[in-house]
């Protein structure tokens, strides 16, 4: 067995006040990754023609970093971003989208008011957007069962059978461990490298795209970093992620917070550990109300805060890292935080305080609106039109802050529909989608799955690996970085010819079948293969552009070559990098 030992842990928080941890911004801003990607190849100049319209400039590069994280806007770029949701919600009203997934399709346009998923939402955004990106097997499956049907297939994993990732499954079995189970073994502690890897693993193969997706955007939510710091998480965070966001990631927010709330990893991480009614620690009472639920603006003061920490305190964790309340340790005393109320008469009734605290903060019309607008972000675009989120936020509401009803509300939308180009993908998720169209398959080892890791970490959008509690940002302005885009290049280029992951990889030889053997054919075959449809007019002159520019043994690329050849493999590989490397595969 093949492990990678993790990086130092950042250093544990300081005082009984606030005490976010606040890291250097991460080099890993990526807005138009098309040049970034070919850079020292002719592939950048082939793909100049298909850059990515810019949304909201590059406030990370500028080292212009909030609190939370997230890029602070100037003017201008604030006024590009409003201007991007108008333009979405416009298109949304007026031009509806297309029943095909070539940009070159001349099928009719559909109005919002006569919106239909079935017959007007593009397949190829729904694969891109609800998946960690097309294969062949996902595009049959969409085809066969329509875009409405696919979706509520997906809504349900529990049903789908999932063989991909029996190969996971074995490769960590510690990973299964209660957490009495971990600090009683004696034998392999090694608990995040294999979770990062599992994490991989599953977005890569699970067939239930939709559920791996959304333990990301909660993971992210309700982030966690797992620290080795005295009293840390790194022995407790694959519990968490099992008992907590996979076990709720489509169920109710309200039952994911509440596992959350008192989860004995989140109280390391966020201070809960011993906080007592003498001396409360705000960390998590902050963060429950900024982040996890009705969010920064909701109008909360820190009078809140304060007395939400007397509200939660009570809780430390024993040496086999059980959470514990203690009622003695329970401020007690009537409370109001946040328009909750609560007698909070002794230690012994203070447990059910605190659950209904975090109950009336989920169901809070503030975090109705908070968490559809995180979503709408993930799902539709940076700056996602209002009225789009202002129906997800009722259908939270109405539905009891179940998850499922939202995600049909947002991808049965015409805002949906008509967002296509809107989001760029993260790292983590290029490096999974090019894993998945080229069809990489697990091997007996799972060291492949940990190069993963450390490629995506080595990029800035390593899985679980954001170390402040806000979880990584996702918006194309925080992911603007020529080294990263270069490493991922690298890591594709390697791929295509058949290393580079040492996983099961058919490389150029293998990902198409029956390869064809005029120019014009394998650009098509390439297409069809990589981006699911077959290549726009503007890709096809890329991709020639960079052929006839392309020498080999000194000697142009010829436009029909033998089965086999030399010409056919360069051909094939020069097409797949440039595909790879272009908006239509670097957009979701």
């Amino acid at each position: 067995m093949h492990e990678l030992s993790p990086p130092p842990p950042p250093p544990p928080p300081a005082g009984t006040r606030r005490s976010r941890r606040v890291a250097e911004p991460p080099n890993v801003s990526r807005r138009n990754l098309v040049l970034a990607g070919g850079t020292g190849t002719v592939a950048a100049a082939a793909t100049a023609a298909l850059l990515l319209r810019p949304s909201g400039g590059d406030a990370a590069a500028q080292g212009q970093v909030s609190l939370t994280g997230a890029p602070a806007l100037t003017a201008a770029q604030q006024k590009a971003n409003a201007t991007e949701a108008a333009e979405v919600a416009e298109a949304a009203e007026t031009t509806g989208a297309t029943t095909s997934s070539s940009s070159t399709s001349s099928a009719p346009k559909a109005t919002a008011a006569a919106w239909s998923m079935d017959s007007d939402l593009d397949p190829a955004l729904l694969l891109s957007r609800a998946t960690y990106g097309h294969t062949t097997a996902s595009a049959a499956e969409l085809k066969k069962l329509g875009p409405k049907k696919w979706l509520e297939w997906q809504l349900k994993p529990a049903k789908i059978a999932d063989p991909g990732v029996k190969a996971v499954d074995a490769y960590w079995p510690q990973l299964k461990r209660t957490i009495a189970q971990v600090t009683s073994a004696t034998d392999d502690k090694q608990y995040w490298m294999p979770l990062m890897g599992d994490h991989v693993g599953r977005a890569i193969w699970s067939r239930r795209q939709l559920f791996e997706v959304m333990v990301d955007f909660w993971s992210n939510h309700l982030n966690v970093f797992p620290s080795d710091a005295p009293g840390g998480t790194y022995e407790t965070r694959h519990a968490y992620q099992r008992d907590v966001i996979r076990k709720n990631a489509l169920g109710t927010f309200e039952a994911m917070l509440l596992a959350s709330a008192f989860h004995p990893t989140m109280l390391a991480y966020l201070n809960g550990n011993g906080s007592t009614g003498k001396e409360p620690n705000e960390n998590y009472a902050r963060e429950l109300l900024e982040l996890h639920t009705v969010g920064v603006d909701a109008g909360y003061t820190e009078r809140d805060v304060q007395k939400g920490a007397l509200l939660l305190t009570g809780w430390k964790l024993t040496d086999e890292l059980a959470a514990t309340y203690v009622p003695a340790n329970h401020y007690v005393g009537a409370l109001k935080v946040f328009g909750f109320s609560t007698a909070n008469s002794s230690g012994s009734a203070g447990k059910a305080a605190q659950r209904a605290y975090v109950r009336h903060l989920a169901r809070h019309p503030k975090t109705a609106q908070h968490l559809a607008r995180k979503l709408a972000v993930r799902f539709v675009s940076d700056n996602p039109p209002a009225a789009l989120v202002r129906r997800m936020a009722a259908a939270y509401t109405q539905h009891g802050t179940a998850i499922a009803p939202v995600l049909r509300v947002l991808f049965s939308s015409a805002e949906f529909g008509a967002s296509k180009g809107k989001k760029v993908r993260r790292p983590l998720e290029q490096l999974v989608a090019t894993a998945r169209v080229l069809d990489l398959k697990p091997a007996t080892d799972p060291i492949g799955l940990l190069d993963l890791v450390q490629i995506s970490r080595g990029c800035g959008h390593g899985p679980i690996s954001w170390p402040q509690p806000n979880g990584y940002d996702d918006s194309a302005a925080s992911y603007q970085s020529p080294a990263a885009a270069l490493s991922i290049f690298n890591t594709t280029s390697a791929w295509l010819l058949g290393g580079g992951a040492r996983l099961k990889n058919p490389g150029v030889v293998g990902f198409l079948k029956n390869p064809p053997t005029t120019r014009t054919a394998v650009v098509t075959a390439v297409a069809q293969k990589l981006l699911g449809r077959k290549p726009t007019t503007g890709e096809r002159k890329a991709v020639t552009t960079l052929l006839d520019s392309a020498k080999l043994g000194g000697r142009a690329l010829p436009t029909t070559f033998g089965a086999g050849s030399g010409e056919q493999r360069e051909t094939i590989y020069l097409t797949a990098q440039l595909l790879l490397s272009s908006p239509a595969h670097l957009t979701r």
